[in-house]
């Protein structure tokens, strides 16, 4: 089937010209796409890589479409699931990752084709090792799926700040370091900045005569939309504009800078059917607010929220002044997709002093000067206008960077301002609110928070004389929060109206709502027991099916012969007394049990340190070694006592007591393991050594996705295992 034709039948109607161009990108260069709002820049990138599926020649096994807004990333997401049903590539599994809904399992399979939808800080922390709301024994894994056998494509990143100089950097690291597979790199925007990309090779994809000529997208870029000036003195003066200018029945958008500002306006406009969305309010409530939008008619006052993702087609749009390319993006949301409708665009233009924040001062004095002169917004014109110079922020991530976010023990881990910097602007750093009656037992789901800006939920806190309880590793803590943390109050507290969101009025208190908190990641029981024996050439079987995805992606048969190994003897730390008497095992050596003891009697057992000294024992490399060792992503870049305040013993790594016995034990039909006192050679010191050897012999991205093989074919193994004995059971029935 001709592309074309491919495209045609999951849309239908036929790509623009500029898609047809695109389809054509092989990867090899940083692809950018500079088309306008409404030139189909969605279906455009993720239809080509759907294509590669039909012709049987995939570019990449995972897309990642990272967006600068949840509500963007709501669009993408419900329009890529319909995309990818019609094209029938039922192989194809599509994962939501934002805040309030987090979709997981693709890290589990890095075999299995997908499609990850997310915004950027989701998607961005995942690629660095630091993965929001991931468990510090699964970040490695959600790492390993983003940094390589991936093609990348960074949405409307005029919106991302620090998000494009930091995916641009890591981009940089996946060429000089090295992945698996082919990493790519698509930038779309209709305003761009291309100082990051210096010194890299890039495809230019822009409309062209043949697209301006096109009947449909010709008529969307080239549609006239009046720019007016409008002298405003005070609050009192926006409001009288509106009431003049905004028409019952039609849509009419007011973009205010400031969520205090919009809340205002909302009260003096209160006779008007009216809405009022912004980014305070809980996950639970922004939703319905969501909902509400689609086919809304009436007047909406809302802050930099709706720039995009919100599917809007106003026909009267006033806004305070930005950013340039925040103003363009505004100017898509009106006059979107009819053309047969008046357009009016107001700018207001204070006559007294007025702050700019949360942008800065130079940048909306900036878009004044331009828009003096500009009489029509429609999207040509806005397209022939260059963009100003952008003082984007940028944090250095080179490889010594890249190193310390590979390292997951406690001594690297680095605080939620060091990884927050690289992938969300200062501005938006928040405190997450939850209000209960009950401190909840557990975190909080995304959904049930509201951001708060940092310095206005303290001012709160001391105002109202109210304890402040932060979440820490796993129970909740009475001390000052900080940008990042998720905080608690009571609902007597006060402070939130599910009509206005955040209001910091004590007097405002929410209506006591259900809570879901985050699931916790430890492995539940098994439904029965598992030998370890079997255990162990499934988890070798499992990872043979791998090898041909292995093989396209490069590694050598020497490599995959040794990942062989390392599935095989993954799980022989099991075979210590101190796990089988966890397991509650009788008569044969266990891998899974039905029914375990509880976790004090392991003290703090690392079976898979145990397993890793059994290895080496039998002359295997340290890289077999690391990689058994690493399987769970608990012991993986050093020895040292996961708690801070534990004392370090030479004797007892992790809990593996040195000089104790494995027993001999057989693996079914494969061999028999020897029984092997646990030891070490060197000290702590010395497994850090060896891994900084590994980061220089392989990189931090190929170690680490080599890594995430040994945990998938291990899943992959019990996975089988299970839905085996499921059929079984339902057949007896």
């Amino acid at each position: 089937m001709k592309y074309s034709d491919f495209f045609t039948s999951l849309t239908g109607f036929s790509p623009y010209p500029w898609q047809e161009r695109f389809s054509r990108w092989d990867g090899s260069n940083v692809a950018l796409v500079n088309a306008p709002t409404g030139a189909g820049k969605e279906a455009g990138a993720v239809i080509p890589w759907l294509y590669s599926y039909e012709t049987g020649n995939p570019t990449t096994t995972r897309l990642a479409y990272a967006l600068p807004t949840r509500s963007l990333v709501d669009q993408v997401y419900s329009n890529t699931l319909d995309v990818v049903e019609r094209s029938g590539l039922s192989v194809i599994k599509v994962y939501c990752l934002k805040g309030g809904k987090i979709e997981s399992g693709f890290e589990q399979d890095l075999t299995q084709p997908c499609i990850l939808i997310g915004t950027q800080d989701q998607l961005l922390s995942r690629a660095l090792n630091r993965g929001f709301g991931v468990s510090w024994g699964q970040k490695p894994l959600h790492c390993a799926a983003l940094t390589n056998d991936c093609r990348w494509i960074l949405d409307e990143i005029q919106l991302t700040g620090v998000g494009y100089n930091t995916l641009v950097q890591l981009y940089r690291q996946w060429l000089d370091l090295g992945t698996f597979g082919s990493t790519q790199l698509c930038l779309m925007s209709a305003t761009f900045d291309e100082t990051p990309l210096k010194d890299l090779a890039i495809a230019q994809f822009e409309l062209d005569a043949d697209d301006l000529a096109h009947p449909i997208l010709g008529s969307k870029v080239e549609r006239p939309k009046p720019v007016n000036r409008a002298e405003v003195d005070s609050p009192d003066a926006i409001a009288k504009l509106v009431r003049q200018q905004h028409q019952p029945g039609y849509l009419s958008l007011v973009v205010m800078k400031q969520v205090k500002r919009a809340r205002e306006l909302g009260e003096q406009l209160a006779d008007l059917n009216h809405l009022v969305i912004h980014s305070r309010f809980l996950g639970i409530d922004r939703e319905k607010l969501q909902d509400r939008l689609k086919g809304y008619q009436g007047l909406l006052i809302a802050t930099q929220v709706v720039e995009a993702g919100v599917d809007l087609d106003a026909d009267l749009l006033i806004t305070e002044l930005c950013p340039w390319s925040s103003f363009v993006q505004r100017c898509g949301r009106c006059g979107r997709t009819r053309t047969d409708n008046q357009v009016q665009i107001y700018w207001l233009d204070y006559q007294q002093d007025w702050q700019a924040l949360p942008y800065k001062q130079e940048e909306c004095e900036a878009t004044r000067d331009r828009l003096l002169g500009v009489t029509d917004a429609s999207l040509h014109q806005l397209a022939q206008m260059p963009l100003p110079d952008l003082d984007l922020p940028r944090y250095p991530l080179g490889k010594k960077e890249v190193e310390t976010f590979f390292r997951t023990h406690y001594k690297t881990r680095d605080n939620y301002h060091e990884i927050s910097k690289y992938v969300r602007d200062a501005h938006n750093f928040t405190v997450s609110v939850v209000w209960s009656v009950e401190r909840p037992k557990r975190l909080p789901h995304q959904r049930f928070l509201c951001p708060v800006p940092e310095g206005e939920f303290k001012q709160f806190c001391q105002t109202n004389n109210v304890a402040c309880w932060v979440w820490g590793d796993d129970v909740w803590e009475q001390k000052e929060p900080a940008k990042g943390d998720v905080a608690w109050l009571p609902i007597d507290a006060g402070g939130y109206s599910h009509q206005r969101g955040w209001t910091g009025n004590a007097n405002d208190k929410p209506i006591p709502y259900s809570l879901e908190v985050e699931p916790e990641y430890n492995d539940p029981p098994f439904a029965f027991n598992l030998e370890l024996g079997v255990h162990l050439k499934d988890t070798e079987d499992a990872l043979r099916q791998f090898i041909p995805h292995l093989q396209r992606l490069g590694l050598s048969d020497e490599l995959i012969d040794e990942l062989l190994r390392c599935a095989r003897w993954h799980d022989w730390g099991k075979a210590h007394p101190v796990w089988q008497t966890y397991a509650n095992a009788e008569d044969e050596l266990l891998a899974k049990s039905k029914e375990y003891g509880t976790p004090r009697e392991m003290k703090g057992y690392r079976h898979e340190l145990a397993s890793a000294f059994a290895a080496a024992s039998q002359g295997t490399s340290f890289l077999s070694q690391y990689l058994i060792a690493a399987h769970h992503g608990k012991v993986r870049d050093s020895l040292w006592p996961t708690n801070p305040k534990e004392r370090f013993n030479p004797k007892v790594l992790r809990g593996v007591e040195l000089g104790t016995n494995l027993p001999s034990f057989e693996i079914n039909g494969v061999e028999t393991l020897p029984s092997v006192k646990l030891s070490f050679s060197g000290k702590a010191a010395t497994w850090d050594k060896q891994v900084k050897t590994l980061l220089r012999q392989y990189g931090p991205f190929k170690l680490i996705y080599l890594e995430a093989l040994i945990r998938n074919a291990d899943v992959q193994a019990s996975k089988t295992r299970e839905e085996e004995a499921s059929h079984d059971r339902n057949c007896n029935h």
